[in-house]
């Protein structure tokens, strides 16, 4: 528990202080994966993957599934409470990366920012009830 000037805050109230940046994060994190995930599929149904060398698309297409899966990592970190602070930060830089390699179609690193921001926000609203 979390004490709060003589009061105590609960686990159900630290999970609504970062519903918002949790439910953002995840959909990024979701869009990402599953556009890395789509490709993947259609790539190996054309018959383009895995022909000996390993190719640029094939590095390309392992960092969109990486960064979809650290995403995801770092959205379960914002749910708690020890971590918001890590994952929020994790997923602020996961993000970048992502919007730099313009995987999950833009959509899901410009979510991520955002919701590492807003986690950023939402870790300070619980330092100032731990005060």
């Amino acid at each position: 528990m979390v004490k709060k000037r003589g009061a105590l805050i609960s686990h159900k109230q630290i999970l609504r202080i970062t519903k918002p940046s949790y439910f953002l994060g995840l959909w990024g994190g979701v869009i990402t994966s599953i556009v890395a995930v789509f490709l993947l599929v259609r790539l190996l149904i054309a018959g383009e993957l895995f022909q000996g060398m390993i190719s640029a698309v094939e590095l390309v297409l392992f960092t969109h599934l990486s960064i979809g899966v650290l995403m995801l990592l770092s959205v379960y970190l914002l749910r708690k409470e020890h971590h918001c602070f890590g994952g929020s930060i994790m997923l602020l830089c996961v993000s970048i990366i992502g919007l730099t390699f313009a995987s999950g179609l833009m959509i899901g690193p410009v979510l991520g920012m955002i919701a590492g921001i807003m986690g950023l926000s939402e870790h300070e609203k619980l330092i100032k009830h731990h005060l």
